[in-house]
């Protein structure tokens, strides 16, 4: 008797154990771009040791607002779930078969757990709360190609996410196939809070063996090699920064304008930090990241300021 409940225990045990570890989160509307950057999260769980979990808003639609639309609603949920829950189990099966072919059978490389959550309400609520059940590394969205002005005014959940993602944020443009990650340059204006990001990717990286190429944008004229407080700047952020890491300056007339100079250094992936900022802030100049976002040719990861950092 005792064995059996020792055993019990321990299956019990183990399967918390999966379910906390760490995680990549990947938002899927069962899309082309969905589906890439699914592929794109499983090479990095691969690398990262870590699950799969996709994870799908769903809404009940209601043709025409009523008095019994509610019970409505309430009959149609289970029926909706069960749908989107099968399309679901299909997307796993898909990448348990891209995994196959990629890697075989063998226990070596390490093979994810991949895991699903489908529930109707908002997209961006549901990725957060899907992440914060895990130990979640990144989140993995795809992209659909460039934005025309009307899409972008009103904004892709992929954009939105920038705002309002609690966890490093993943964008896979659409089309991009994976490929071995040997350079990642990180944006920054050396602030004392990228110095903590810069840690983290350090770690980040080494699971690649990949250099991480730390890039100051600036668009001030000023000579900044005989500038003292700026060599001190620069030596505060680098002083404890350990690993293959190099520095990269580059002044042009806008930000933007430097970050589209640092994607031509073939990169594999760019990476910038992200303040939140006020909805007037938003609305007068938006952010940096979004704007690269809308025209996305490499993946572009985003770390938000204060966020949850697990790499």
């Amino acid at each position: 008797m005792i064995f059996i409940i020792l055993i019990l225990f321990w299956k019990i045990n183990s399967i918390l154990i999966t379910k906390i570890m760490r995680t990549i989160v990947v938002p899927t509307d069962f899309s082309e771009p969905a589906r890439a950057a699914a592929e794109y999260a499983l090479h990095l769980a691969h690398a990262l040791k870590s699950n799969i979990e996709l994870c799908h808003a769903f809404k009940i639609p209601v043709e025409e607002p009523m008095l019994g639309q509610t019970a409505w609603a309430l009959y149609e949920y289970p029926v909706l779930k069960k749908e989107y829950e099968d399309e679901m189990k299909k997307e796993v099966k898909n990448i348990e078969n891209t995994e196959k072919h990629l890697w075989g059978d063998d226990s070596f490389p390490f093979h994810p757990s991949i895991y699903y959550t489908c529930e109707t309400g908002d997209p961006i609520q549901l990725i957060n709360d899907t992440a914060a059940r895990n130990r979640t590394l990144l989140v993995v969205m795809g992209m659909k190609g460039a934005s025309n002005l009307a899409r972008f005014l009103l904004g892709s959940n992929s954009i939105k996410m920038i705002e309002h993602t609690e966890y490093p944020l993943l964008l896979i443009p659409s089309g991009y196939q994976y490929k071995d990650l040997k350079k990642i340059a990180f944006a920054t204006d050396l602030n004392s809070q990228d110095i903590k990001i810069s840690h983290a990717l350090i770690k980040f990286a080494k699971y690649f063996n990949a250099e991480l190429l730390i890039t100051h944008i600036t668009d001030t004229a000023v000579d900044l090699i005989e500038n003292t407080s700026y060599q001190h700047k620069k030596d505060t952020f680098f002083k404890d920064l350990e690993g293959k890491i190099c520095y990269n300056y580059i002044e042009s007339e806008s930000i933007d304008t430097g970050l589209n100079i640092l994607k031509e250094k073939n990169i594999d992936m760019l990476v910038m930090g992200h303040q939140q900022k006020s909805f007037i802030g938003r609305l007068i100049s938006g952010s940096h990241a979004a704007r690269q976002a809308q025209d996305l040719q490499i993946p572009l990861l985003v770390i938000p300021e204060e966020s949850h950092i697990y790499f």
